[in-house]
């Protein structure tokens, strides 16, 4: 019974579709993330916690960590590579909970 039960639950959470952030044309031509102000930025199915302000990132479950130097977040956007980039570095920050910011 517990197997159909997780199964079921399974289900769900993949019906369930995350809201995806606004993409955008930048100057370059190249497609831009819209970085959500009021809480996560969602893409391709990946959710992040991005604070421009304080050039830092979270992925949920793992600690704060600094957004990696070569991302220019100052205009509220990034690429899709970028936003993969800072997802690996959120993942890599390990840990349980908000840690520092």
């Amino acid at each position: 019974m517990n197997k159909w039960v997780c199964v079921g639950l399974l289900g769900l959470l993949v019906a369930c579709d995350v809201p995806q952030a606004p993409v955008v044309t930048g100057p370059d031509g190249q497609p831009r993330i819209q970085i959500s102000t009021s809480g996560l930025t969602c893409y391709n199915n990946r959710c992040l916690d991005i604070n421009p302000a304080a050039r830092s990132v979270r992925q949920i479950g793992n600690r704060t960590t600094r957004i990696p130097r070569d991302i220019d977040v100052s205009d509220g956007t990034v690429t899709p590579a970028e936003f993969e980039q800072m997802g690996v570095t959120a993942a890599l920050a390990g840990g349980v909970g908000e840690g520092n910011r």
